[in-house]
């Protein structure tokens, strides 16, 4: 019985002669049958629904999302924020009234003053 070194043992187990196993590249876009094909496409497409999913009962389940368009509220009248525009940049009012000009611009008719506290 013959003793093999440690590095011996480690070049027979792990021969680096080459690739074992041929490397095969898979094609980039491979050809669906058209009976498959019509079934990718109707799984792709977003699902909008028309009516509410109801129950057993007729109670709904899920209903279509109904976009909303709240109106904001400026934590500032109308006149606080032509005043706060002649204010020195190193007040905080200035500021703010800066921020809700950058709002108004963004949100447009949603974005309304505060009404004026008698």
């Amino acid at each position: 019985m013959s003793t093999q070194s440690e590095k011996e043992i480690l070049n027979q187990l792990f021969n680096d002669d080459g690739e074992k196993h041929p490397v095969i590249d898979a094609e980039p876009n491979p050809e669906v049958a058209k009976d498959i094909q019509s079934y990718l496409q109707k799984v792709e497409k977003e699902q909008f629904l028309d009516q509410p999913i109801t129950d057993d009962f007729g109670q709904p389940l899920i209903s279509p999302p109904v976009p909303q368009q709240p109106k904001i509220v400026l934590p500032i009248t109308q006149n606080q924020y032509l005043l706060g525009f002649q204010q020195k940049v190193t007040e905080s009012i200035r500021w703010l009234v800066t921020w809700c000009g950058r709002l108004i611009k963004i949100l447009g008719n949603r974005a309304d003053f505060r009404k004026n506290e008698i």
